[in-house]
């Protein structure tokens, strides 16, 4: 059936080729009105910038605001910003943090600019699947068994070789504490306040609180600012939250240690999945809350080893919110197994169907999409018995005509499966 599948596919895409019938989709600007409600389009200090891109798989806003202007990569994405900065407004409303916002903005006036270069000037904006994206598409085996081989001949021969991974593997745990683990309990008390990720890589935001926290160590500002309504969370996703909001980054990876090894992993791939800078304590802590919901599920070691060869903040974004779609399906109909060689969270149903997850916001049949498709399709298990795709998002007709050619059975708008509002 696998066989059938693959060799299918290949052949229209061959024929299609050969044909010159190839007609590919272009996905189309929208006004943000196509996608966004009115409060998320506009408010106190922002708006989203008209039109709104794709790259056939995730729409790419722009916001302008008070605080610079933010490229932001899907409609999660954007909701998480729109949050930190409507805690920002809070924040300003004090006089002396405004001189902190102030100039903080002004330290990442360059990337600002880069930002607002490419969301204002869309002739030279360059339209495709970002690297980090595409890198989901495509098979890790080989690639992780040779890091994976790599830190455990530097465990053996020690980290005394400098040049080497054992070198590399201690630079890389010293950024990663520099990064996240100074967070102190008196911030996440004030992230938590706002509704916000402590861990997050706005640079504005953090010297905010950074200074809200100096400051109230001396002079309650509590009742100065009010909460932001909580967030529309799904219980799992809450539960990590709350532990992230109120137990510090490294008492979560000593309590995670032993659940990783307990699943499999060597402590050369806990240590790598530690202090991968891509994956901020609170991305770790959703990827293993999402396993947890996964007990009896074989190969779930398989999704930290994913997790580890992110090369981007978007491609981390999607991977882990894919995997959260995943762990909620599996309540509704229990999966058997973790497929392994693949980026995208992939499960395998004891009938031997093949389930793959995409939080992805609307899907076109781009080249590239039909490449990725090719890719990914090529990457499954050989004892596949029927394929599904599960998308967060919305599906082209034409898209889906194509992906029902190769074999998929498509489930689109799963918002709640994506745990969006």
């Amino acid at each position: 059936m696998r066989r059938l599948l693959v060799s299918t596919g290949a052949a229209a895409l061959l024929c299609s080729s050969l044909s010159g019938a190839v007609d590919f989709e272009t996905p189309p600007d929208e006004a943000p009105v196509a996608s966004l409600p009115p409060d998320e389009i506009r408010g106190v200090d922002f708006h989203v910038i008209d039109p709104v891109r794709s790259d056939g798989l995730m729409r790419q806003y722009a916001v302008d605001s008070r605080f610079g202007v933010y490229s932001v990569y899907g409609r999660r994405a954007l909701e998480v910003r729109l949050r930190e900065i409507k805690a920002l407004s809070q924040i300003a409303k004090t006089s002396d943090v405004e001189v902190i916002i102030g100039s903080a903005a002004r330290g990442v006036e360059t990337d600002i600019k880069i930002a607002a270069g490419v969301a204002l000037n869309p002739v030279r904006t360059v339209v495709g699947i970002p690297k980090g994206i595409a890198h989901l598409f495509k098979g890790y085996s080989a690639q992780t068994k040779d890091l994976t081989s790599k830190v455990k001949s530097a465990g053996t021969r020690g980290s005394e070789h400098h040049g080497g991974a054992g070198a590399k593997i201690a630079s890389g745990a010293r950024r990663y504490a520099d990064r996240y683990l100074g967070v102190s309990a008196a911030e996440r008390r004030w992230y938590e306040h706002f509704g916000v990720d402590p861990y997050t890589n706005n640079e504005v935001l953090r010297k905010a609180v950074a200074h809200l926290a100096r400051i109230d160590a001396t002079a309650s500002l509590g009742m100065k600012f009010a909460a932001l309504p909580a967030i529309p969370f799904v219980g799992e996703m809450r539960r990590a939250m709350d532990a992230i909001y109120n137990e510090d980054p490294a008492v979560l990876r000593a309590r995670r240690r032993d659940t990783l090894l307990g699943l499999g992993l060597s402590a050369a791939e806990i240590d790598r999945f530690d202090n991968t800078l891509l994956l901020s304590p609170t991305q770790q802590h959703r990827i293993e809350e999402a396993a947890n919901q996964l007990t009896g599920v074989e190969g779930r070691a398989e999704l930290f080893r994913h997790a580890t060869s992110v090369t981007s903040e978007d491609e981390v974004g999607v991977f882990v919110s894919s995997l959260e779609m995943l762990a909620i399906a599996h309540h509704r109909n229990p999966v058997e197994r973790i497929a392994s060689g693949l980026r995208l969270p992939t499960a395998q149903l004891a009938d031997q169907r093949v389930l793959v997850f995409g939080a992805f916001d609307s899907i076109y049949w781009t080249e590239q999409v039909g490449s990725y498709e090719q890719a990914l399709h090529l990457a499954l298990p050989s004892d596949a018995n029927g394929l599904e795709l599960w998308i967060s998002g919305t599906v082209s007709e034409r898209a889906r005509e194509e992906l029902r050619k190769r074999g998929w059975d498509v489930h689109d708008s799963c918002a709640t499966i994506a745990g969006t509002r």
